[in-house]
């Protein structure tokens, strides 16, 4: 019988007499060298191809967990499946041509099963990920964001993800019904936390703020000995992903019992606002607020000679808006729906005048014409006579650039008291009405003669530059004179001395 013994190395004999440093109860060691297979020529049971495919689609999820989960759904494709062990017969002299025959057809038989599995197994697992990919709807990829970004502190989020935040939720209507200044809303999401609830049926009060299921569920509790029964029930059923609930209202005084829910999973996840948080923060914008319409009223013409009493009044019923460039603010002749005072911007003011037209075959016509006759800048004021007297407007304001305005709208001048109005009717004038129909006329004429001067300056100037062929950075129209060094300059004064 034989039997196989490791290959004992030659330079261990000179060291059996020594005591072994890490054994000392061992009293001989020896060095044994076993043969082991060449590691190069065996060959590989993973597909690295597959694996890569499986890296590359890891790095595009931005959910690590959902990640992990598919990757160990998926990763069975990776390993290679085993060859089949078929029993050869003893080679023979005259079993030579036989043995031809079976491997022959072991191969035809063998080979096209191992494709049909290697095929099969790489296709499902692309149909998967292509399933997986195709179930990302917009809301789901979303979601996914508010739970990568929210896993940050508050305080850790840059503003551009705080702005992205902000865009998502402007999608639910919840959330922008709480206020109706979307610059309060965007300071609540600086304040926006990530909240976890691991257990299951785990309390969550509603009352405490502003919820958005991120993942899980909730569900009104059932009646029972441990959740007792509330004063106010909840009528809604199941909450899943996406909806939202709680409020960041102040809860009436002598209400001890609010309603409350229970999560119908573990690990359920939430985006969460603070009431108390939010409070503050509105506190402190309305504070804000205040200072800015109070100083805007102040620095407005007459109304300086104002007391505090009735420019507080005036300051409770102002609130801003924005309009872009070229938008028609107040027209002539209709009246002004807003009083508006002029926070940032510029506004151009246009009158209208019959002018005589002559068109290019010599017919005369009667045309009406609206002429730029002024401008309003900051802190300046339009539109009170018309509101308050319900008169038409004088003239038409026409933004000229991106203008912020704090603006009074006739629903709200009701609410001011009646000396308050009065005291708005004798500080107010109206905008451009000194004017006569003359001076209109005259400034249209001296407008429309510099612009036909100027497109006469331009035609000639085009034509002449065709008729001589001159073309800008060609020829001796090429500019490259160098710029003159501070070295030249004294060279050049030493020269003319």
């Amino acid at each position: 019988m034989l039997v196989a013994s490791p290959v004992v190395s030659s330079s261990a004999s000179s060291r059996e007499s020594k005591t072994n440093e890490l054994f000392p109860k061992c009293l001989r060691t020896r060095q044994v060298t076993y043969p082991f297979s060449n590691l190069a020529s065996s060959k590989s049971a993973l597909d690295y191809h597959e694996l890569r495919r499986l890296q590359e689609m890891s790095s595009e999820s931005d959910d690590r967990e959902e990640t992990h989960n598919m990757f160990m759904r998926q990763y069975v494709s990776v390993l290679k499946p085993e060859p089949k062990k078929c029993w050869t017969p003893r080679i023979t002299g005259h079993s030579v041509l036989f043995r031809i025959k079976i491997t022959r057809t072991a191969i035809s038989d063998v080979q096209p099963s191992s494709m049909e599995m290697q095929s099969s197994s790489v296709s499902s697992s692309q149909l998967s990920t292509r399933r997986s990919r195709k179930e990302n709807t917009p809301f789901q990829r979303d979601i996914l964001i508010l739970r990568r970004l929210l896993r940050k502190l508050h305080i850790q989020r840059t503003n551009a993800e705080h702005e992205q935040i902000f865009q998502i939720m402007t999608q639910f209507p919840q959330f922008m019904a709480i206020d109706q200044r979307p610059k309060l809303l965007r300071q609540a999401i600086e304040i926006a936390h990530f909240e976890i609830c691991d257990d299951i049926r785990q309390p969550v009060l509603p009352s405490n703020g502003f919820f958005l299921i991120l993942k899980g569920g909730v569900s009104p509790p059932p009646v029972t000995s441990e959740f007792p029964s509330l004063v106010h029930q909840i009528p809604m059923g199941t909450l899943t992903v996406g909806k939202c609930f709680g409020s960041l209202k102040p809860s009436p005084e002598g209400q001890l019992k609010s309603p409350w829910y229970v999560t119908a999973e573990e690990n359920c996840e939430f985006l969460k606002i603070d009431k108390d948080e939010f409070a503050t923060i509105k506190t402190k914008f309305e504070q804000t607020e205040y200072q800015e319409k109070y100083s805007l009223i102040r620095s407005c013409g007459e109304y300086k000679m104002w007391t505090k009493q009735p420019t507080d009044e005036l300051v409770r019923v102002i609130e801003w808006i924005e309009y872009p460039q070229n938008t028609i603010l107040a027209s002539e002749g209709f009246r002004c729906p807003f009083i508006a005072y002029v926070k940032t911007g510029e506004c151009h003011i246009l009158r209208k005048v019959d002018v005589v037209k002559t068109a290019h075959n010599g017919i005369k016509s009667r045309q009406l014409r609206q002429v730029v006759m002024g401008k309003i800048n900051s802190p300046d004021s339009f539109g009170e006579i018309s509101v308050l007297l319900q008169e038409a407007m004088t003239c038409t304001v026409v933004t000229a650039t991106h203008c912020v305005l704090g603006i009074v709208r006739p629903g709200k001048t009701l609410e001011l008291p009646e000396v308050t109005r009065k005291l708005l009717l004798h500080t107010a004038q109206r905008t451009f009405a000194h004017l006569s129909q003359d001076d209109i006329r005259r400034e249209y004429i001296n407008q429309e003669t510099r612009k036909e001067w100027t497109d006469f300056k331009k035609d000639i100037l085009d034509d002449i530059i065709f008729k001589k062929n001159i073309r800008a950075g060609q020829g001796k129209w090429q500019h490259s004179t160098p710029i003159p060094t501070p070295a030249d300059d004294r060279q050049t004064k030493s020269s003319m001395h």
